[in-house]
């Protein structure tokens, strides 16, 4: 088999296909990159169509930097199994590196794909002592331990949290990793709003999820700009943190050490750390990837074209064994030296279902079943070019994966709020009809049967939300399908009730509750649907809404308390409820739960009712032995009925 030298794409898809270039060319051996030591430094690379491969050490991570040179080069030796590697008996902490490679004809210089550390927007790679970039009593961080029935996710980029300046945030840290570490910011200097990791503290979320933070593309981090903003969606290097986040992006070990600091901050207040990770693309398609091993970690179609099942331009290949290991080695360098508690996969439908398994496996063995959390968006944004036998982690395939691997949950946000795609499309909370879908949904999801197309085993597999950073905010949702005048941030009694019917059910449906930062206080990016580059003024937190807006705040932090009190909200095993009902009574959705004897601790039954109406409804409850749990409804005078509230929810117990 010749795998050197010049080819199309369609003939290197039928090498790297073939039985024979999987058996001579796997190396799943962890330690590829570079192993540091004083005395010496080895290098490997996996690079099996390479003619040849050199080394090439610098003082700086760019050209640009006063006194940057380049140092020497070194020959590469191919050993096993396509790895190319070279060991230099000098101390070499804190140079960095780059490999020239020639393979299909052309020679190109590249960063490492294995890197731990860069310098500046991700050049070069860096060699460090990663111990070197461990803050005070890091060795005794640890994961959050929080049980499946108490988890909230909160959505957040970290440019959003710290960004306007009424965050109470030091100037210097606003938009950084260290804005996450300074206690005792308030809004206007008043004690009764908490801002920044005191306000996620006194909110009661146990995760935050965090918009993508390794190195990602669009951003120059030469400038330090603070009004400059992205996503992230972009990466370059997948196992470095990005640089414009840190307070000094040239020196590679600054940024590594400041997400460490950030997690531990946030670790010391109980919350968790969900990364946001994008392995289903890469910001280009001249990457260190295909300069490092060309059109290997890509799918081709059969017209000899990348793939775009990512709509960026490409999709990177799971179901070739060597990007699989690479994203396992990633994800598990992650949790071991950052301490992250959990990943969300974007566009997990171009990963396929083995993949998906084999890094739940893998996080299982190393830190206990499903204790890292894992989930991610079941679906795509185009056709894929998969191989055959392979499935791609979709809706339809849920049913395919470990128990422990959850999936956003599009049907309950579209049936709550309307359809993210059609602007001026109404659920449930904004349409004012009984919207016998929810009806439906409901049934189907508290009695463990198929939703749709969704065929997930448990209903812990179930992400439940209205409002995420792509499409609308929840609020602005509600603004345009209610025809109110294009004015966001005014305060309306009527969007806070919806937008406070829109969170009772997710967090009263059974299922992992998620929802965007700022949500609780009528997050707003006036009607700026797709903010992916938009100013940071558009995408920044208005802390000042925490204020305008704390009747919302105070009744999101009650759900997320109910939550914890509740357990059986989240049956996250299909164990805790007994039977379950549905119904529609008086134009109410009346949900009844059988609770399980084994775990019947005060109540037999829980009921939970939803009015959607603009005026009260009274509903028949069959006797007079139940206690009020959650929300403002009225006894009627003979005891016997309930009166709901306009646009609310709310929960009874009965023993």
């Amino acid at each position: 088999m010749n795998i050197k030298g010049k080819k199309t794409a369609l003939e290197w898809k039928e090498i790297f296909l073939s039985t024979k270039f999987e058996k001579n060319y796997t190396y799943l051996q962890n330690d590829l990159g570079y192993t540091y030591s004083k005395d010496k430094t080895i290098f490997k690379i996996w690079a099996p169509t390479a003619s040849s491969v050199i080394l090439n050490l610098y003082t700086k991570g760019s050209d640009k930097e006063e006194n940057s040179k380049k140092l020497n080069s070194y020959n590469m030796e191919e050993v096993e199994n396509g790895v190319w590697t070279i060991s230099i008996n000098e101390d070499l902490k804190n140079l960095y590196y780059t490999y020239t490679i020639e393979a299909n004809g052309e020679i190109n210089e590249t960063n490492d794909i294995n890197a731990k550390a860069c310098g500046i927007n991700g050049l070069r790679s860096m060699i460090i002592d990663l111990n070197e970039t461990n803050p005070d009593n890091w060795l005794e961080d640890k994961q959050v331990n929080i049980p499946i029935e108490e988890r909230v996710i909160y959505e957040l980029h970290i440019k959003d949290f710290s960004y306007n300046k009424n965050s109470g945030i030091d100037e210097k840290f606003r938009g950084k990793y260290l804005a996450f570490t300074q206690k005792g910011t308030t809004l206007n200097n008043d004690k009764n709003y908490p801002t920044g990791i005191d306000y996620l503290k006194s909110l009661g979320i146990t995760y935050v999820h965090l918009l993508p933070f390794y190195d990602f593309g669009s951003i120059d981090e030469t400038n330090n700009n603070i009004e400059e903003f992205n996503w992230g969606y972009d990466p370059v290097n997948y196992n470095v943190p990005e640089g414009s986040y840190s307070t000094n992006a040239y020196d590679g070990k600054v940024r590594i050490r400041e997400v460490k600091e950030m997690i531990k901050a946030l670790h010391n207040e109980g919350i968790g750390v969900i990364m946001d990770v994008v392995y289903n693309h890469t910001h280009r398609l001249d990457s260190n990837f295909n300069k490092t091993v060309p059109y290997y970690y890509y799918r081709i179609n059969n017209e000899g074209k990348y793939s775009d099942g990512s709509a960026c331009g490409n999709e990177t290949a799971s179901d070739n064994i060597m990007y699989r290991q690479y994203m396992i080695n990633s994800i598990l360098h992650w949790v071991k030296e950052y301490h992250i508690d959990g990943f969300r996969f974007d566009l997990m439908g171009i990963h396929d279902t083995e993949t998906m398994n084999e890094i739940r496996y893998a996080l299982d063995r190393e830190f206990g079943k499903g204790k890292i959390v894992v989930y991610g968006e079941p679906w795509t944004a185009s056709k894929l070019a998969m191989k055959e036998n392979y499935k791609p982690t979709t809706k339809e395939n849920l049913g395919l994966l470990d128990e422990n691997i959850s999936a956003f949950c599009d049907v309950i946000r579209d049936l709550v709020k309307g359809d993210v795609f059609i602007e001026k499309n109404c659920g449930y909370v904004n349409g004012n009809n009984l919207n016998t879908n929810l009806k439906e949904y409901l049934y189907k999801v508290w009695n463990n049967k198929m939703v749709e197309e969704f065929t997930a085993k448990l209903p812990k597999q179930f992400i439940n939300y209205v409002s995420a950073h792509d499409n609308l905010t929840l609020w602005d949702k509600l603004v345009i399908t209610n025809n109110k005048e294009p004015n966001f941030k005014n305060y309306d009694e009527e969007l806070i009730k919806q937008n406070k019917l829109a969170a009772s059910i997710v967090f009263t449906t059974c299922g992992i509750p998620f929802f965007q930062a700022g949500e609780e206080f009528a997050r707003t990016k006036e009607g700026d649907e797709n903010s992916y580059k938009s100013s940071p003024k558009i995408n920044a937190l208005d802390w000042e809404r925490t204020k305008e807006f704390e009747d919302l705040v105070q009744y999101y932090k009650k759900l997320i308390n109910l939550r914890k009190k509740l357990l059986i909200l989240c049956n996250p095993n299909n164990e805790y409820i007994e039977s379950a009902n549905v119904e529609e009574r008086e134009e109410l959705i009346v949900v009844t739960l059988n609770i399980c004897e084994k775990i019947r601790k005060k109540y037999s039954k829980i009921i939970i009712i939803y009015n959607n109406k603009n005026n009260y409804n009274i509903v028949d409850i069959d006797n007079t032995d139940f206690d009020i749990i959650f929300g403002k409804c009225f006894v009627n005078i003979d005891k016997n009925m309930l009166k709901i509230n306009s646009k609310s929810m709310c929960i009874i117990g009965k023993n």
